[in-house]
């Protein structure tokens, strides 16, 4: 496992998803520049403190097992960050203190949403990263 790709895709994840929720969220009240900042305050403790750690979790579960097709690991992989995105964004509303709005459905899809993109986010620029350092360290070696 390579903690120096989960930090880079960590600041990536941040800076994209940043980027996506704010242009998702922009209206004539409040400005792009307004979401980045909400965006950017919120978004990295979420992806640093609690998604880096259930990604760094989750792929040592997949690494254990061992898949005889590589787009039946790919697709665990993706379902197993949206799920963690789900949770992670319920880990979220715990430490807010929502009590038992956390099970109000109308009051929590989008923000469990935002949760699941930003995670499908991470684990498709750790598999980017994941293949350039390959290539990268195939080439070195011829």
């Amino acid at each position: 496992m390579n903690i120096g790709r989960k930090l880079l895709t960590t600041v990536l994840t941040i800076i994209i998803f940043t980027l996506i929720a704010s242009i998702i969220s922009m209206n004539e009240s409040y400005s792009f520049d307004f979401y980045i900042l909400v965006y950017l305050v919120y978004a990295t403790p979420l992806i640093t403190l609690i998604g880096l750690p259930l990604s760094l979790l989750l792929d040592y579960l997949l690494s254990r097992s061992r898949f005889a097709n590589y787009v039946i690991y790919l697709s665990l992989r993706i379902l197993g960050y949206a799920c963690a995105g789900v949770l992670g964004m319920y880990i979220y509303y715990l430490l807010m203190g929502a009590g038992e709005e956390i099970l109000n459905f109308k009051e929590t899809i989008v923000l469990t949403l935002f949760g699941v993109l930003a995670a499908i986010l991470f684990v498709l620029i750790d598999l980017g990263l994941e293949g350039l350092l390959t290539v990268r360290k195939r080439k070195k070696e011829s």
